[in-house]
């Protein structure tokens, strides 16, 4: 079984709620689909967590905005603000933040996990743009941005983050969307001859209306996603008190 999670977002009291979560899963490795900085107000606290936990991290709009300007070309004022912020909560003149930079500067925006009974391809943003394109919840089948990324898919399954949004693309089909109704798992099997997009949802910053943290299982037949309640009161808290945007905290109560 392997948990896959994204867009952490330096939101501490999210990652620390799934890591406690996963532990009661029965999981053998856990992968991180980036951006496990922006927006939230723990970036140091959350790499830290993700290093110590992850098999595979992959690198994320946020975290590559946070090594080079030129990637934030198009991000927007509360993006760039937290961008701005981050790059000073990890002020690379202290030497304790060194192995940090160290370690994100490694990080690349794509790659294939692989074990004795799974293999699948991962990406941050899509298999033909991985670091920075939306396959929105909202595209039809038909999309030839859809269509374009099935045929750049390396693998059958390809697991994607970035949009915040849980849910699955399969072949000729719109987006799937996990119904939580009344419950904290959802899930479906995979049709062995069919490929798979599919979108873990986010851990730091739900997008999808629902404020739980999100995260997803995969066992190399069926995908399940999570969700996990958390203090998001005490994530906005911090994020109100670092300075940042106001509007930062408030969509966490909303999960949008």
């Amino acid at each position: 079984m392997i948990a896959l999670i994204s867009d952490l977002h330096a939101n501490i009291e999210a990652v620390d709620a799934v890591f406690q979560d996963i532990d009661t899963q029965s999981v053998d490795a856990v992968v991180c689909l980036g951006d496990t900085v922006g927006y939230g107000a723990s970036p140091a606290d959350v790499m830290r967590k993700v290093q110590e936990r992850c098999a595979m991290t992959l690198l994320g709009n946020h975290d590559a905005a946070v090594l080079d300007d030129r990637q934030a070309y198009g991000f927007h004022e509360r993006a760039l603000l937290a961008v701005d912020w981050t790059r000073r909560a990890l002020d690379p003149e202290v030497e304790s933040n060194h192995a940090l930079w160290d370690w994100l500067g490694e990080l690349k925006p794509k790659g294939v996990f692989e074990s004795d009974a799974i293999r699948f391809q991962m990406v941050h943003a899509s298999p033909r743009e991985p670091l920075s394109e939306y396959l929105l919840p909202n595209m039809p089948s038909s999309s030839e941005r859809l269509l374009a990324n099935f045929e750049a898919a390396q693998e059958r399954v390809t697991f994607y983050g970035h949009t915040h949004h849980p849910g699955a693309f399969q072949e000729a089909r719109p987006f799937a969307k996990p119904d939580f109704t009344g419950r904290n798992e959802a899930g479906f099997a995979l049709d062995p001859a069919r490929q798979y997009l599919i979108n873990v949802g986010s851990v730091g910053q739900p997008r999808d209306r629902d404020p739980r943290a999100c995260y997803a299982l995969f066992d190399g037949e069926s995908v399940r996603w999570r969700r996990v309640e958390y203090d998001f009161e005490a994530a906005a808290r911090r994020i109100l008190a670092a300075g940042l945007p106001e509007s930062l905290a408030q969509r966490l109560f909303v999960g949008r």
